[in-house]
């Protein structure tokens, strides 16, 4: 197969990697993106919100998904409040107020999807 671009595939596990404490008081495993496979277009991270804990409300200078994979949680994005569970995916604009609160007995777990890639430096706390 002819290639349109010279880059290896890159594979990685979110086990291979230490959960921090993130500026937002989720605990993050970064899998994907500019500190682990210095990519710039995109990143992929593991959220934990501890029963009964909340993300700080902030906002990004780029698109953020979420996808729900455990749990159950309130989500708040500018003055807009969903109750979101297992299976959710919800789509954070640029430039929104965000945070989430767990509400059930379980940790919450969200994949969080960056393009661009997150950068602490463009997240902004209330």
């Amino acid at each position: 197969m002819r290639k349109l671009i010279e880059l290896e595939m890159i594979i990685k596990r979110v086990s291979d990697y230490e959960p921090f404490k993130a500026v937002d008081n989720s605990e993050i495993v970064e899998v994907i993106g500019i500190p682990t496979t210095n990519t710039k277009e995109a990143s992929l991270a593991l959220a934990k919100i501890k029963p009964g804990l909340k993300t700080a409300n902030h906002y990004h200078n780029f698109t953020e998904i979420y996808m729900v994979i455990k749990g159950e949680g309130i989500m708040h994005i500018n003055d807009e409040i969903k109750d979101v569970r297992e299976g959710d995916n919800i789509l954070i604009p640029p430039k929104s107020w965000h945070f989430i609160e767990n509400k059930g007995n379980h940790d919450l777990l969200i994949w969080c999807i960056c393009t661009p890639a997150f950068n602490s430096k463009e997240t902004i706390l209330e």
